[in-house]
């Protein structure tokens, strides 16, 4: 079980907070969406159905979407797509309450290994089928008695900026087939490619060439969004008196040097901060940041939420067997080291809430509501924020509001009564990280 405990009783609050907000509501993660419908883990491979451990751990944080990923030999077979492979793992995921993206993994390798990655018409069938079955409404849905559930969000080529050995002009192609082939069963469904890496490893905004090749795809609206996998590391790409690893700063970065003038979406199917040359307890501190980072990036008007998917990499490995990553020490039961501990803590402060706010270009401070319950999401970090600092002005405190209670990324650091104030400057502040600071109406937090 998870050492983490939720509690009760917060109130309704509805007003915006902060001079610096008043003009920049978040219409964003589809206006009111909460910000556990977006966060999940991955994988889920090739429609097994021995995940029910992992399907319980997402419950167990609070998340609500999972990675599905299937191998050419499980999605392709016999010159023809085969997604009722992927039957009983959908249906396991809606008995769990989760919902899956899927990726379809290819790698430049595999040509070699006598597995072509195949042009246009290939992957317009393989978009095409797979969506008609698993969209929502879709004829799988339809077959189980499932309405208004399944797969919105469909991906292709993980880290092909690794290897480098897709050609670029096949790999246009196969995006293109993919998304033109989900599109023409449902054009509201989103295609996105894989997950880049080389914007995060080497500063490389044209992903070796591959934002470029694609950016006609994402201009022309065929391709939703990008996902970026955001891995700090405290000597490589470090958040430490820097801003320029960030999710938020990749993403504006390849959109300017790829040609990429559409105002596309941000997902990051991964995402951690490496225990690398740090400890634990340090490396769940940069994971509280890198958290917030990834669900507060922002469109080209530098408010607008741009977030579809926040998944942390790797939830569902211990770190005994992933020392760089790992987020357990248990699978079963869900058992979460520091890092993972943080998560479910931001996870639970945020319950029910979505974003009202966000400004992570400048002051690093988000707003969130909901849940009847107000908080504030601070990065106090130089570069993060223009004001780094040890205090923290909190304005536009509803009325009703009887306490703050300051969490960081090891738990509640202060609790602060509150008698009618409208706004509260807190003190005792840390630099170097990030703060949630949450009001509500009783003496008991969710």
């Amino acid at each position: 079980m998870s050492t983490f405990t939720r509690r009760t009783k917060p109130i309704a609050l509805a007003l915006l907070a902060g001079t610096w907000l008043a003009a920049t509501t978040v219409y964003g993660l589809d206006d009111g969406q909460q910000i556990g419908s977006i966060v999940g883990a991955g994988n889920f491979a090739n429609g097994s159905t021995a995940y029910a451990s992992q399907f319980q751990a997402l419950n167990d944080i609070g998340a609500s979407m999972a990675r599905i990923n299937m191998y050419p030999n499980y999605y392709y077979a016999g010159d023809a797509p085969t997604p009722e492979r992927l039957d009983a793992l959908m249906l396991q995921a809606y008995e769990y309450g989760i919902t899956p993206m899927l990726l379809f993994e290819y790698y430049g390798s595999y040509a070699g290994q006598g597995t072509p990655l195949g042009g246009y018409a290939k992957w317009y069938d393989i978009g095409r089928d797979f969506a008609e079955r698993f969209r929502p409404n879709g004829t799988w849905g339809q077959e189980q008695g499932i309405a208004d559930w399944g797969i919105t969000v469909y991906a292709a080529m993980n880290e092909p900026d690794v290897e480098n050995l897709i050609p670029k002009a096949d790999y246009h192609d196969a995006l293109e087939g993919l998304a033109d082939g989900i599109h023409s069963v449902d054009p509201a469904l989103k295609a996105i490619p894989g997950g880049f890496a080389r914007q995060n490893s080497h500063s490389d905004y044209t992903l070796r060439g591959y934002g470029p090749a694609i950016a006609d795809l994402w201009n022309d609206g065929k391709l939703d969004g990008i996902d970026l996998h955001t891995y700090f590391d405290y000597q490589y790409a470090p958040m430490e008196g820097m801003y320029k690893f960030s999710a938020q700063s990749n993403f504006d970065a390849i959109k300017s040097v790829s040609g990429i003038t559409a105002d596309i979406h941000f997902y990051t199917s991964e995402f951690n901060y490496k225990k690398r040359g740090v400890t634990e307890e340090e490396a769940a501190k940069g994971f509280l940041t890198a958290f917030w980072d990834g669900v507060g990036v922002v469109k080209n008007d530098g408010h607008t939420s741009a977030a579809r998917l926040v998944f942390p990499w790797s939830l569902f490995k211990s770190q005994a067997a992933d020392p760089l990553y790992g987020l357990n020490t248990s699978l079963t039961p869900w058992t979460p080291t520091e890092r993972g501990q943080t998560l479910e803590r931001a996870l639970a402060a945020a319950q029910g809430m979505s974003l009202v706010a966000a400004d992570p270009k400048q002051s690093g401070e988000y707003v969130l509501e909901g849940a009847g319950k107000k908080m504030w999401v601070w990065q106090n970090r130089p570069y993060w924020t223009n004001h780094p600092g040890t205090t923290y002005t909190v304005t536009g405190i509803p009325p009703g509001a009887l306490r703050l209670e300051v969490i960081g990324w090891d738990g509640v650091r202060q609790t602060l009564p509150l008698c009618g104030q409208t706004g509260y400057t807190v003190t005792g502040l840390e630099g170097n990280e990030t703060y949630m600071i949450v009001a509500y109406e009783g003496p008991d937090s969710p």
